[in-house]
């Protein structure tokens, strides 16, 4: 049996989170539950859960069933066993709570194994004894060791530290062992807010690959997309209009969403058409008394008609940086960039150029030191040796991961960006918070109590007060929902400068950056490409012998180190890497405008195949003429559509030719 909701309703004071939203969680399924910011998505868990109670509608459970969850903060709650939890304990105590049943049974057997011993065993102890000892198979009693500790490694925990006191651990680590030990537990049901939140890309990758051979259902809230295309059988999306059902990932959603979109209009102009013939035949026959029934029941007629709920899109970010002047060529020079804490060496030998135009991503687990290299790079940290260049007017502008530390105190929105910006801004920052979805009474909200979500757009906002050519940006989609992310997105996409970027966000990463520096071990090396590229490049090294089994690469090597001649090669990939983002969304595009076009020909064929009786031969031949013309337009769009996809498949081919010449060329 699933896990049912039906028709779950829930208000705050006069605003509508959501209604009348009825799914199901079937065993098996990966369930996707999408919205934006404030949509209602935690709330809708904790009616499942019980935390808090529905307006209207009901939440029908399986007997017996066990529902596991995951929340977004688990430090914010008010919860005495966690905090008791992580003072006393180690970690392997805690995410072997989980088996606390299985050592029970353990326990008991061990006791009738010393009856035995002795010779105080009864005909009814020895049913009990065969009886526990299948149970205790049944329930992992044999694996559970090995499964904690493929969990715990697959989460990035040494195994040198699986004894350590849990409370030497950081918040972020601690989230870890808590989302371990709710996996060892293995519920019916996974109820998962934001999972990925304290997680790096390997340990994405692991859970992943967990979750999707779940046996169980999962019901999960994320805003990373590459997540939800891997995993999600379905998608239960909160919008402005209401709730809808898709069956299959996210990108899938997305498909139907604009075609929602555009079946709604046209039903909405064919209802608004009928609307107005209905009422063209009151106003001709209001006062005529032969047609008073027919008036009547024409009246009646409007007033039973349903407006048709349109897809409302959904307020986004819509900004784009402040034009600056250009660098020179040559943006940033680090060479045998060293940083300690103490006896620990984070970044023992960082070096790297950066070029004019590079996208460069910072990528490794957490620990590894990306946030220390770019807190260095940014000029928040001296404590290092090593040399660092800057190139011919160079202006950066940094967005640091703990940029809400700021956002404290009093202030408002509004006096908080005033507080730092230039006297030639100034009479902008309305318009800026505006474009940030700051607006109305939202500028006076104050700062301290702004959600994770509205502080990274007010950082994102800081940044455009003053123009820069080189961005360093440290986990800027923290917090913020699909929408914002696509929308940040398409800005750094259209952004002229140059960038480094930590995230793990995959799909970011993917449509982002054009180059990637890998940190292992606290050095670095350089790969050429987006974060797809990179993992197959580092698995054709790793298939030729280049990287040993621990992982650690001899310092610094770069693949265009080792032939000059790829340098030409590396330019005109990443000339087509971004090209190719261009073609996609300008197929998305022409794909939208043919399926508009083809909703408006059958319609207008519809009418000529049966034309309304009110209509002249003279209305027919504008329908006609209408049809002719719209039919030259899709003809146009489809060989548009066409055009755009031949030229994707001869850039993603010469791309192809290019990265297996550098491989090649590398051997």
């Amino acid at each position: 049996m699933s896990l049912q909701i039906n028709n779950l309703s829930k208000s705050f004071s006069v605003r509508t989170l959501f209604s009348g939203v009825t799914f199901a969680v079937n065993p098996g399924d990966v369930v996707a539950l999408v919205g934006s910011n404030g949509s209602g998505k935690t709330t809708m868990m904790k009616i499942i859960l019980g935390q808090e109670a529905p307006d209207s509608g009901k939440v029908t459970c399986p007997k017996d069933t066990r529902v596991g969850y995951l929340p977004q903060e688990i430090f914010l709650a008010d919860n005495e066993n966690w905090s008791r939890e992580k003072e006393t304990m180690t970690l392997w105590e805690l995410v072997t709570q989980a088996f606390d049943r299985l050592k029970l049974i353990k326990n008991r057997i061990e006791a009738i194994e010393d009856d035995m011993a002795s010779g105080k065993i009864l005909p009814a102890a020895q049913d009990e004894y065969d009886h526990l000892v299948v149970q205790f198979d049944r329930a992992g009693g044999y694996t559970w060791q090995a499964k904690t500790i493929r969990l715990l490694k697959g989460f990035g925990f040494p195994e040198s530290r699986f004894h350590d006191a849990l409370k030497t651990f950081s918040g972020g680590w601690q989230m870890r062992a808590y989302f371990v030990r709710l996996l060892l537990t293995e519920p019916d049901y996974l109820l998962l807010d934001e999972p990925t939140n304290y997680l790096d890309i390997s340990s994405i990758s692991f859970l992943e690959d967990y979750l999707s051979s779940y046996t169980g259902g999962i019901l999960v809230v994320s805003h990373d997309r590459y997540f939800l295309d891997e995993l999600a059988s379905s998608v239960v999306a909160l919008m402005p209009e209401g709730s809808r059902t898709f069956r299959g990932n996210y990108s899938g959603f997305l498909e139907a969403r604009d075609v929602w979109a555009v079946e709604a209009q046209a039903a909405q102009d064919r209802q608004d058409r009928e609307r107005k013939r209905v009422e063209k035949f009151i106003d001709r026959f209001r006062f005529k008394a032969s047609k008073a029934s027919q008036v009547q029941s024409r009246i009646k007629q409007l007033d039973k008609i349903e407006k048709i709920g349109q897809v409302r899109a959904l307020p986004k970010l819509s900004f784009s940086f402040p034009k600056c002047e250009s660098s020179g060529e040559v943006v940033f020079r680090g060479e045998n960039i060293v940083r300690s804490y103490g006896d620990h060496q984070v970044l023992k030998d960082i070096s790297f150029v950066l070029n004019r135009g590079d996208r460069l991503a910072i990528i490794g687990e957490n620990g590894a030191g990306k946030t220390t290299l770019m807190r260095i790079l940014a000029g928040e940290d001296a404590l290092w040796s090593g040399r660092l260049e800057t190139g011919y007017r160079v202006h950066f502008g940094y967005f640091a991961q703990d940029e809400e530390i700021s956002f404290v105190g009093d202030e408002s929105v509004q006096d908080r960006v005033m507080r730092e910006a230039p006297l030639d801004a100034v009479p902008q920052v309305r318009n800026l918070l505006g474009a940030f979805l700051f607006s109305g009474d939202d500028v006076e909200k104050k700062v301290r109590v702004l959600s994770g979500g509205e502080k990274s757009r007010l950082g994102l906002a800081r940044m455009m007060l003053r123009p820069c050519n080189f961005l360093l940006l440290d986990e800027p989609t923290n917090h913020l929902d699909i929408n914002s992310r696509e929308a940040l997105l398409n800005a750094l996409e259209d952004f002229p400068g140059t960038i480094i970027i930590v995230s793990h966000d995959r799909f970011f990463l993917d449509s982002l950056a054009t180059r990637i520096l890998a940190i292992d071990n606290g050095r670095s090396t350089v790969y050429d490409g987006n974060y797809s590229q990179y993992l197959w490049a580092r698995q054709c090294r790793e298939l030729n012998g280049e990287i040993p089994e621990d992982g650690v690469v001899d310092e610094n090597r770069t693949i265009t180190d080792k032939k000059q001649q790829a340098r030409e090669s590396n330019k005109q990939q990443k000339q087509l890497s971004n090209r190719l983002q261009k073609l996609k969304r300008e197929i998305e595009e022409a794909e939208a405008r043919v399926a508009r076009l083809e909703v408006a020909l059958a319609e207008v064929e519809g009418q000529l195949t049966n034309p309304p009786v009110e209509w002249n031969p003279a209305r027919v031949a504008d329908a006609a003429r209408q049809h002719g013309e719209i039919n030259t337009e899709l003809e146009q769009a489809i060989a548009a559509w066409e055009a755009l996809h031949s030229e994707d498949e001869q850039v993603s081919s010469e791309l192809m030719r290019l990265k297996e010449g550098a491989v090649n060329g590398a051997e």
